[in-house]
């Protein structure tokens, strides 16, 4: 499988997917996370698409890296036709790795990047479906993917701690699991308030 190839205008070297540039910020007080989707996607901006590895240093060149962003904010990567939310389709059954701080998470975030748009999850790559980085008071960083099938998962994380060169513990949370936490806490304020 030819991961980058040339482009037959110039001396482009195309990416296998188109991806995109995601950045969320807060418009409500800390104290009120929104949790609903629709305050999330009015939240959420995509900045820019790219599928060559020329438009993919242009942009990355330009930006902040993610722990000089505002506490509140993520930046996000995924393919250009996923959006970066659990209720996507192609994300709902799936999961992610996650990456807690340990002082490391910039260098993750680009060594993460690079593998997954290059695609060094071979034969997985089509599981690959984004990359996080929540800037809070406790940074994380998550690689999404479209599945929870056992084999995969480990797998993917394998590569994935292999990619970061870590010893650290990676945890892999399923999306309909930390909705329905979600939804269970959001619950209980509610019900408590009442």
């Amino acid at each position: 499988m030819e991961l980058v190839r040339h482009s037959v205008v110039g001396n482009v070297h195309l990416l296998s997917d188109s991806w995109k540039l995601w950045y969320w910020r807060v418009d409500v007080p800390a104290a009120a996370p929104p949790v609903n989707l629709s305050i999330w996607l009015k939240n959420l901006h995509g900045l820019c698409e790219f599928d060559s590895v020329e438009k993919f240093w242009s942009i990355f060149n330009h930006i902040k890296i993610p722990s000089m962003l505002n506490i509140g904010c993520d930046y996000s990567v995924f393919k250009s036709d996923i959006k970066p939310v659990w209720e996507d389709e192609t994300n709902k059954k799936g999961g992610r790795w996650l990456i807690k701080d340990n002082g490391f998470l910039d260098q993750y975030w680009m060594d993460i990047l690079l593998s997954m748009i290059g695609g060094m999850y071979e034969p997985y790559n089509n599981n690959i479906c984004g990359i996080v980085y929540n800037r809070r008071q406790f940074n994380k960083l998550s690689l999404w993917i479209s599945t929870c099938d056992t084999n995969i998962v480990n797998d993917i994380g394998l590569k994935l701690k292999n990619c970061i060169n870590t010893k650290d513990k990676i945890i892999f949370e399923k999306h309909w699991e930390i909705s329905k936490k979600k939804k269970n806490i959001l619950h209980k304020r509610t019900t408590s308030l009442s």
